[in-house]
């Protein structure tokens, strides 16, 4: 795990400056790593000559690029990741034991897979763990009654589960949304965060993809090839950004999908449309889930591609008293 940006103290760096560091979001030594040298010289009173002495002190803390082997790798990774449990037994013996910490994971599904109940549930787990959600709902799936009704069946009390929530809504636009990220990194009070959900992340492409192939009123025509170059970069800026904030709060961050009948054709369908979506999302991705409804209510999970994971499947069943086997 990365020092504290704190240890700056004993390397002679001033009580205010490093509480100006941490206005930013910078909270440990790797955090500062991350943060370009720009945005540091934007905080008032920060000039080059300290910039680079702050630099050159936490390289005594923390050597930047640091050799680490494979041990000390794996006892790091026991020292600060935290998993997330589902509840079924089934599925988190598949995920070996839960959704990571420090990791962006997919799920997705049609809308009949109970994805929406999925992430309430897996929002109240996580809550046993730190004290916070930060919740994006871009498709008005949150329900306040939902996690009532999951935390009484899982003994826990609802109204002070959904006191622990922060949610985003009215977002619909690709700058509104990286504002929200922004204001995400930069606040200090995330390392109480235990779950960030984005709940649907590509339904903000998919309406700048369907904007931009139907308007014709644009002065500047792009063709459809550009359109796509254009979400791509789009989608890999966000992807980054969260990636940045899972590393500096050490958060496990779950976006869903939710994709249509295999035997439905929708015009302007943006994974149909553009394979590399599909591309970036499965680089990015540190697990990624498919639900599946069979019989009975019941949902087949099957993990798509995982680099720690092999590829296996599981049952569950989601009622009131949560994720539970079948």
């Amino acid at each position: 795990m990365s020092n504290s940006i704190e240890a700056l103290r004993k390397y002679n760096i001033s009580e205010k400056d490093i509480e100006k560091l941490k206005t930013i979001g910078i909270t440990s030594i790797q955090g500062l790593y991350m943060t370009s040298r720009k945005s540091i010289l934007n905080i008032k009173g920060f000039t080059e000559k300290k910039v680079k002495n702050i630099f050159n002190e936490a390289n005594k803390v923390e050597p930047y690029g640091f050799f680490q082997n494979g041990k000390e790798f794996n006892k790091e990774r026991e020292d600060t990741i935290y998993k997330i449990p589902t509840g079924s037994k089934n599925l988190d013996n598949i995920i070996e034991g839960g959704l990571e910490s420090n990791s962006i994971n997919e799920i997705i599904g049609e809308g009949n897979t109970n994805i929406s109940e999925f992430i309430h549930i897996l929002s109240i787990n996580a809550l046993k763990l730190r004290n916070k959600i930060i919740f994006f709902d871009l498709n008005n799936t949150f329900n306040k009654e939902k996690i009532q009704l999951y935390a009484k069946g899982m003994n826990m009390n609802g109204k002070k589960c959904l006191e622990n929530f922060q949610l985003i809504k009215d977002i619909a636009l690709f700058d509104e949304l990286i504002d929200e990220l922004d204001v995400i990194t930069y606040d200090t009070q995330n390392t109480n965060c235990s779950l960030i959900i984005i709940d649907s992340l590509i339904t903000i492409f998919q309406k700048l993809f369907k904007d931009s192939i139907n308007n014709q009123n644009n002065k500047e025509i792009k063709s459809e090839l550009e359109i796509k170059y254009e979400i791509e970069s789009k989608l890999g800026q966000v992807l980054i950004m969260l990636k940045r904030i899972s590393h500096l709060y050490n958060i496990p961050i779950v976006i869903t999908r939710y994709i249509n009948n295999e035997n439905t054709e929708q015009q302007n369908d943006l994974i149909k449309s553009d394979p590399n979506i599909e591309i970036i999302l499965n680089y990015e991705c540190k697990t990624r889930l498919k639900f599946k409804k069979i019989k009975n209510d019941k949902i087949k999970c099957i993990i798509l591609n995982s680099p720690m994971i092999s590829e296996k499947d599981c049952k569950f069943i989601i009622t009131e008293k949560g994720i539970l086997d079948c």
